[in-house]
């Protein structure tokens, strides 16, 4: 029997230990396997963010009516700190590493840094002035020697990158030719790719620590942006119905994917199968069943802009596995279908169609080529699991169009509503198994 519990912001920590979540002022602990709880956090108002440090050992919440942060330790209960930023208030906060915290004031009037140093009152150990944005536009290297930052000084944008071992001194100020949308890190932390807001081609640009634009990418209006985990791809989710690849290694457009079936249809080599599946209900149970063909009928999309003035069409999601071998797209023409491309031949390899909208998707963490899984949830209590190995499966569930976070370890998937979540207990992937019919979609939890 499915249950569901009251609390919101569910947040795995890295490790896969524990499973935060907030009910109004209360931020809870509780253990994945069972979900007994165990640690209360008591905050001075109402929690708006939760995000778990790096090392899973300590937990920053934002309470945004009193505009200060608060920091839980996991190894000390007795343990709390403040940031407070005046009345320049917070408009977003994130972690940098295990103890500093970067903090980015309303307005954008300046980024600031600061160190817990095991005080109730963390301590700024630096501001940067002017940052374009107050949610996106900054990046810090793999090696944590160097942080990246989008500014807006003097309606130019400009790159600022500042050296982290040296209390954030800057390295670089360069001007950039173009409206900035986002930037992040090569594969080899030594050039930077900034992608511009839709607008005329190119739309990346790469530049080098001394802030020398070296290449140009990109021929597509696009309406976003999604890095690969190991940043040596770069999907451009175009207004139309293409999505490019970038290749962050060779500078170069490595493909072009198009979300017309006859189109991928016509691409595909000898050899090559593409699976097509159908959400469908047979013997009392839901599943999915396979078609030797496949037609698509085309939704009329509404001409209407989202927050940043960008139509809402074309491809509007973008989701990478893991290992880079996959990539899961969902197109605004066609919202109840899931496109899942092999990215190591460059195909796509299957086509998922559901009766509701498609809502949200997630990889397991852990899987990797074969044994890659990939989580659906749509506009009906259904959670769907693909999986490149075997035929995909369908489970009934408590919540509708919910959030999906997978634990670290693979072992289950957060389902999150505004204010109900559940946890489906998966199983490890496994070659030759079907692993979504063997899934525990039994809901783990306790009615608050």
């Amino acid at each position: 029997m499915e249950e569901v519990f009251r609390q919101t912001l569910g947040q795995w920590s890295p490790n896969g230990k524990y499973l935060a979540g907030a009910q109004q002022n209360r931020l809870q602990i509780r253990e994945p396997d069972s979900m007994k709880l165990l640690q209360v956090f008591i905050c001075i108002d109402k929690v708006e963010r939760i995000q778990w440090s790096p090392d899973s050992q300590f937990l920053l919440t934002e309470v945004a009516r009193q505009g200060l942060l608060q920091v839980w330790s996991m190894r000390d209960a007795e343990w709390s700190c403040r940031i407070y930023e005046g009345p320049a208030g917070i408009a977003s906060a994130r972690w940098i590493n295990g103890e500093t915290v970067l903090v980015t004031t309303e307005f954008q009037l300046y980024l600031s840094l600061w160190q817990l140093d095991g005080s109730t009152e963390a301590g700024s150990v630096a501001q940067i002035q002017r940052p374009k944005f107050g949610n996106r536009g900054v990046a810090l290297s793999r090696d944590q020697c160097w942080l990246a930052v989008l500014r807006r000084l003097d309606c130019k944008d400009r790159l600022g990158i500042y050296n982290c071992e040296e209390r954030y001194a800057r390295l670089t100020d360069a001007v950039l030719p173009g409206d900035a949308a986002n930037l992040a890190w090569g594969p080899d932390d030594n050039t930077i790719l900034v992608w511009e807001m839709p607008g005329p081609t190119p739309w990346c640009y790469v530049y080098s620590l001394a802030g020398e634009c070296l290449a140009k990418m990109g021929d597509i209006l696009q309406r976003g942006v999604v890095p690969s985990p190991s940043m040596q791809l770069l999907a451009g989710c175009g207004i139309d119905r293409r999505l490019q690849l970038l290749s962050t290694v060779s500078k170069k457009v490595l493909a072009s994917l198009p979300h017309d079936l006859a189109v991928a249809m016509s691409e595909c080599e000898a050899g090559d199968e593409v699976f097509f599946w159908e959400e469908d209900f047979q013997d009392g149970q839901l599943c999915y069943r396979r078609q030797e063909a496949a037609t698509l009928e085309e939704h009329l999309v509404p001409e209407a802009l989202d927050a940043e003035g960008i139509p809402r069409q074309g491809v509007t999601l973008a989701v990478w596995s893991p290992d880079d071998r996959f990539l899961a797209t969902k197109h605004e023409s066609f919202p109840s279908v899931v496109w899942v491309w092999d990215l190591g031949r460059l195909v796509l390899a299957a086509l998922l169609r559901h009766r509701a909208h498609v809502r949200a998707v997630a990889w397991d963490p852990l899987a990797q080529a074969e044994r890659s899984r990939l989580a659906i949830s749509t506009g009906d209590p259904v959670l769907f699991l693909w999986s490149a190995g075997s035929k995909p499966s369908a489970g009934a569930c408590a919540l509708s169009g919910a959030r999906l976070r997978w634990r670290p370890d693979g072992r289950s998937v957060l389902l999150q509503e505004k204010d109900r979540c559940c946890t489906c207990r998966m199983g490890v992937a496994a070659l030759g198994e079907n692993v979504a019919a063997r899934a525990r979609l039994a809901v783990s939890c306790m009615r608050r």
